[in-house]
Formats: C-alpha cells, sequence, structure tokens
C-alpha cells in the first residue's frame, strides 16, 4: 500500500552520507512533511521507521503517512530519515541490535545538524523537537536517547523496547504504545522501561492495546489524541 500524502506538502531532502553495514557509504534521504506555508517556525516532530533493520522496509510505509498527517495538520512538521539496514530480515540478530540501533543513531545524528542548518528555509523551530519511533525505529531512538540528553522534549515509544536496554538517565518524558499480543517485540519488554522511568522520575505512560498485534494502525484511533496530547508538551514548553 502506498502512502497517501494528498493534501501536504512532501519533499524529499538529501541530509548526508552514512556509511552502511557492509561498509558502504552512500546518501541518505528524508521526507520533509508539512502542511504548507507556515508564517511561523514550526515545531518538529523526527520520526523513525520500522523494518526489522532490513531493506524490507524504508521511510515511506504507508502508515506513516498517517501519524505525519495528523501531526502536520496540527501544525507540526515531520521529518521521516532513512537510516543504514541490513540486506536480510533479522540479519541484525547475527550481529548484534546495540550495532543496529547505533546505525539509526548514526542517522539522527547526522539529519539533526542538516535541518538545523536549513531552520530558516523549511520554517522550522529546533528548539521544540519530538522524537517518534515505530518497532526498530523506536528502539534506535532509546539508543540515540541514551546518549544524547536533553535535545528532544518527548519521546513517543510505538511498540518498540528493545531487548538489551540502554541507560535511561536523561530521557524526556515518554509516551510507550504496545500491544499485549505482539509476537515480533514482546509486550513485556515495556516493563523494565516503565519501571526504569519511575525510577528516575522521568515524566511516561503506557497505553497498553489489549489483544493487539505488532504495528497496531487498525487501532490508532485508541490512542491518536494521546499522541497529539503528548506532543503538547513540547509545545507548551512544559519538559
Amino acid at each position: 500500500m502506498e502512502p497517501d500524502y494528498s493534501g501536504l506538502r512532501l519533499e524529499e531532502l538529501c541530509f548526508g552520507s552514512l556509511t552502511g553495514h557492509y561498509g558502504e557509504e552512500k546518501d541518505y534521504f528524508l521526507d520533509f512533511i508539512t502542511s504548507g506555508e507556515s508564517a511561523s517556525p514550526r515545531p518538529l516532530v523526527l520520526f523513525l521507521h520500522g523494518g526489522g533493520f532490513s531493506h524490507h522496509a524504508d521511510k515511506r510505509q504507508w502508515f506513516i503517512a498517517r501519524f505525519a498527517r495528523d501531526f502536520a495538520n496540527s501544525g507540526w512538521a515531520v521529518a521521516v530519515p532513512d537510516y543504514p539496514v541490513y540486506e536480510r530480515r533479522d540479519e541484525f540478530r547475527e550481529h548484534s541490535l546495540e550495532k543496529a540501533c547505533l546505525k539509526v543513531s548514526e542517522a539522527v545524528e547526522k539529519a539533526l545538524p542538516y535541518l538545523e542548518g536549513r531552520k530558516d528555509e523549511l520554517s522550522i523551530d529546533t528548539s521544540r523537537l519530538a522524537i517518534a519511533g515505530a518497532s526498530a525505529g523506536a528502539m534506535g531512538s532509546f539508543y540515540y536517547l541514551s546518549s544524547h540528553p536533553g535535545v528532544f522534549g518527548v519521546f513517543i515509544n510505538l511498540w518498540g523496547p528493545p531487548w538489551e536496554l540502554p541507560g535511561l538517565r536523561g530521557f524526556p518524558p515518554v509516551l510507550s504504545v504496545h500491544g499485549t499480543a505482539d509476537t515480533l517485540v514482546p509486550y513485556d519488554l515495556e516493563a523494565p522501561v516503565q519501571a526504569g522511568l519511575e525510577s528516575l522520575g522521568i515524566r511516561h505512560e503506557l497505553i497498553t492495546l489489549e489483544g493487539a498485534r505488532h504495528t497496531p494502525i487498525d487501532r490508532y484511533d485508541e490512542y491518536r489524541s494521546k499522541l497529539l496530547e503528548w506532543l503538547g508538551i513540547v509545545t507548551a514548553g512544559s519538559f
């Protein structure tokens, strides 16, 4: 299924070159999505796609457009970057989850300065940032945030707590969404995340979707308003 960006402005931008898992160097691109022209700079949400850290999926996963549409129509700019992946799905298990996640983190590290350098042209406010990730993209976001405190005002973790949890100190407020019948990224992995955030006094909330499997887009209406509410933490400057 193709993503539906009708009525939105979509630009594909090259944010820089990265070295892939096999030592190859190539340019990487991000989708920059807005509702159109804006008289004032918009806050920015960086959305990291899922797909098992493989070529199975990229930034054009159809369901990302559903999130991007709601975010853009709520006054946000949305950037969805690609990142280095493996040829085979689950190949990351032969190497390490940490290595796969750090490649996602490297893409964030490259994309943010690029966007900062074009903030006037793109009409974005890089002092108001949120990060969201689905599945593998969320796992990579955990690793980025563990070593880059204070960059983002909110983290939206969509069914993506990693098996090997990095340190959570310095994390922004975290909203998590997960289905109890998820067999790819088990729901039980949320427990140490929530306990760790609680012990550190970090604002957090878990939306549990009873009986939902991985990537529960069919249940989107059940958590849509919460996503927008939590993004409001950034725009209100209350993080």
